[in-house]
């Protein structure tokens, strides 16, 4: 993930493989680790789901 000394870089997290592998590799802030997990599914919430809101009185 190249960035210029101006551009902010990316937060440390879990990212899709760089190399383009079905696979997830951690950035850490500053460079990719040797860190790899499978893909993760990810959650999609219904638009059935519905949440009452409720106001304090």
């Amino acid at each position: 993930m190249p960035a210029s000394e101006n551009s902010p870089l990316a937060p440390s997290g879990w990212y899709r493989d760089p190399l383009g592998l079905p696979q997830l590799r951690w950035w850490n802030g500053m460079m990719w680790t040797n860190q790899i997990e499978e893909p993760r599914a990810e959650i999609q919430v219904s638009s059935a789901y519905k949440v009452e809101l409720v106001s304090s009185p």
